[in-house]
């Protein structure tokens, strides 16, 4: 007998489990659009040096490749991946994005605005909550080297989240350029920063003793330890701006704390209450494509971002001459953890058009007749579906239906005859 459960670590999804994700997409593509952004689709294939170029970080480890095709293949003379391997499944949209900028930069605008959703996957081990195929929801803004890109897409995702129905989140933001001059003062070598920020950026599950217990254990000086700490600590015990960190870490430089200031107040009187921003010091964003701001966004009661991004002014250059530097910068919702929320919410869609379902017997004689009274209601803006009547059990039925949230039905016997009623 074959196993019928879907590959380890996939899924199936229901109807209504698909109505919901259907909802929250277009919600967030309509919100999105209104701010000037564009749908773009980009292969779920890619190249196999694109993807292993090192810009996907951790990410590359979990790569799903794709073994070569026909005499391309020779296993028995193979020596490493690559003669084996040419193509793998993307592990995000970030990286395919680049490329298709690189490939259609003389067909797009200067300033390009792009929205992404699809399908991205990762060879993780499988847990609750967390698959090997998953949703990711992302807009970019490619050509823009000012910070209205980033107040741009920071509102833009913050009324996206908004329209679908989320209340008190906290924007957090941060500059990978902070982090670098942080990590500097306190005396730490440029070669080791990476592993530093890889650290810090596990403060939300060990907390500040554990990244302190960390950094010992990695032989780090301990004069540059405890300066660290005592400034990350500092941040935790109170929220920092930017004249804050500034006198704390009297090397960042002028430019960057200018634009950290910009962002956060402009977005703070375009907000109107509706949410908070605060500047974290310690958010570190574990990609390490990221060159300038970066910020998350929180929801009270759930300890996960819901929403993540940054500016990444280097990774598009790299594919055309490695010289050219093209400014970008992006947000990505979670998707997947959006859902989840929504789910344990107990979210249901509003539809405004009625659900409603036609039975009819078996034995009827002219099926066209069922087919025009369904057409009348279809041509009202109903849904409508027609379904044989299980006259034994007519109760059950029509309770199978209320689940599947149908809203009236009709038994149909002849059109003088037919009447719809409510299905409570």
């Amino acid at each position: 007998m074959i196993n019928t459960n879907p590959t380890e670590g996939m899924r199936d999804l229901t109807p209504k489990e698909v109505e919901l994700r259907s909802f929250v997409a277009n919600s967030i593509i309509d919100c999105y659009k209104q701010y000037g952004f564009s749908p773009i689709e980009t292969p779920c294939v890619e190249k196999i040096n694109l993807l292993t170029s090192g810009d996907g970080g951790e990410n590359e480890k979990m790569l799903f490749k794709i073994l070569k095709r026909g005499e391309k293949l020779d296993v028995a003379a193979a020596t490493k991946d690559s003669d084996i391997v040419d193509l793998g499944l993307r592990y995000d949209l970030t990286v395919p994005l680049c490329r298709f900028y690189a490939n259609n930069k003389n067909k797009l605008p200067q300033q390009f605005k792009s929205i992404q959703i699809g399908s991205v996957w990762r060879a993780e081990r499988p847990q609750k909550g967390r698959f090997r195929q998953f949703t990711q929801c992302d807009i970019d803004f490619i050509g823009n080297k000012e910070v209205t890109a980033e107040i741009q897409l920071i509102l833009a995702t913050t009324n996206a989240l908004k329209n679908i129905g989320f209340s008190n989140f906290t924007v957090r933001i941060n500059d990978r350029r902070i982090l670098e001059n942080l990590a500097n003062f306190c005396g730490f070598e440029t070669n080791s920063h990476e592993k530093v920020f890889i650290i810090l950026d596990k403060l939300d599950k060990i907390g500040i003793d554990g990244v302190q217990q960390e950094l010992e254990k990695s032989d780090f000086p301990k004069t540059a330890i405890d300066k660290f700490i005592q400034i990350v600590n500092a941040s935790l015990q109170s929220p920092l701006n930017a004249d804050d960190i500034a006198k704390m870490i009297p090397t960042i430089p002028e430019n960057v704390l200018a634009d950290l200031k910009k962002v956060m107040q402009t977005v703070k009187k375009q907000a109107d209450d509706s949410f908070s921003m605060i500047f974290d010091v310690s958010l570190v964003r574990g990609m390490g494509y990221y060159t300038g701001q970066i910020f998350e966004i929180g929801i009270q009661g759930y300890s996960s971002s819901i929403a993540g991004g940054g500016r990444y002014d280097k990774m598009i250059g790299k594919l055309l001459n490695g010289k050219e530097e093209i400014p970008a910068c992006g947000f990505s919702i979670g998707f997947e953890r959006v859902i989840s929320i929504l789910e344990e919410q107990h979210f249901v869609v509003a539809n405004s058009r009625k659900k409603i379902v036609i039975l009819y017997s078996q034995e009827i004689e002219d099926f066209s007749l069922v087919l025009a009274e369904a057409a009348k209601w279809r041509a009202e803006g109903n849904i409508v579906s027609l379904e044989i009547h299980n006259k034994k059990n007519t109760k059950k039925q029509l309770e199978a239906l209320a689940q599947q949230g149908f809203s009236a039905f009709g038994i149909y016997q002849t059109e003088q005859d037919f009447v719809l009623k409510e299905l409570i």
